[in-house]
């Protein structure tokens, strides 16, 4: 069990958390074992799907061939923020969803800017995917497939529309285009409060905040999706604005505030807060906070527990190259 991370007059002690199982593959902390099967399960049928649509593309059979890669890139990207999905396995999705996307667009064109001896090429990518091992190299040059226009991700078999700006992969895309260098991003697993079930649309509000205490990037979660005796979940994805390189130029830190709606004097409140330095950042980990009583400080100089008992802030995180 990872242990919390506490901050004492300035120095910052973390504790990680082991990696167990034999087998080795990367698997963010917070996925169970049917994840994995869900994984094997996945890389089965995608490496299928895709041999169909390279086979129908090698013989000729244009519109097959299109269809097949359109379905098997929509497919993809409907799994690209499940949160069992590791950090290296993220990089080769969205690679894999672009050149798809750019085959699609190749053969509805006729522009062979992506052929179909390239496609061939991405087969030992699905072979390694959600395994832990990684490949030296993307088979495929990235001018070929960069510039290209996503196929959208299915819901039940429905292409996501184009003004869904809550769907977790719209906001992916978005900050994909915009970020240069390495996306952070950071799934607000739940809080622990003593008295988790007495706060009126609780939610999270992810700061970013450089070494002078000005803010530089700001994130709201959604309202809680469940709140237990003594825990309020929120298991809410945030991809951040500002690269992780220019976090750590900046020397910033993450903060993170648990605010509710009080209709007595109605106005939204922030009842405690907690924080990270970017040294405790890690992908595929689970990150575990004390929580500090308010206001915040993004001085980081005035800390007090908000609570005696053992509850935390639980956070996983996970890093994307645009």
């Amino acid at each position: 069990k990872p242990q919390p991370h506490t901050h004492t007059r300035g120095a910052t002690v973390r504790g990680s958390l082991q990696a167990s199982g034999a087998r080795a593959r990367a698997r963010p902390p917070g996925a169970e074992p049917m994840a994995e099967l869900e994984q094997d399960r996945l890389r089965a049928s995608w490496a299928d799907m895709f041999q169909k649509a390279v086979q129908a593309d090698s013989w000729g059979q244009v519109v097959e061939a299109q269809e097949d890669y359109q379905r098997l890139a929509s497919i993809v990207a409907t799994k690209q923020g499940a949160p069992y999905i590791a950090s290296a396995d993220k990089d080769m999705m969205q690679k894999l969803c672009l050149c798809l996307s750019a085959r699609v667009q190749a053969l509805k064109t006729l522009n062979e800017t992506i052929t179909s001896f390239d496609m061939k090429a991405l087969q030992p990518v699905f072979d390694t995917l959600f395994t832990g091992r990684e490949l030296d190299q993307f088979p495929i040059e990235s001018f070929k497939f960069q510039s290209v226009q996503l196929v959208k991700p299915t819901t039940h078999g429905e292409i996501v529309c184009e003004g869904d700006e809550h769907s977790d992969w719209q906001q992916q895309q978005a900050v994909l285009k915009t970020v240069v260098g390495t996306v952070v991003c950071l799934r607000i697993e739940k809080i622990g409060l003593k008295d988790a079930q007495d706060y009126i649309d609780p939610y999270m509000t992810v700061i970013v905040s450089d070494c002078r205490a000005n803010m530089i990037d700001t994130h709201d979660t959604p309202v809680a999706r469940e709140r237990l005796p003594q825990h309020v979940f929120f298991n809410h994805q945030v991809y951040l604005k500002v690269s992780l390189e220019e976090m750590q130029a900046q020397q910033a830190a993450l903060f993170f505030e648990f605010k509710h709606y009080k209709p007595k004097k109605k106005k939204v409140s922030t009842r405690c807060w907690a924080f990270m330095e970017l040294s405790e950042l890690k992908r595929d980990d689970e990150m575990v906070l004390e929580i500090y009583h308010k206001p915040t400080d993004l001085r980081k100089k005035a800390i007090k527990l908000h609570s005696e008992k053992p509850l935390y802030l639980h956070l996983y995180a996970t890093f994307v190259r645009s």
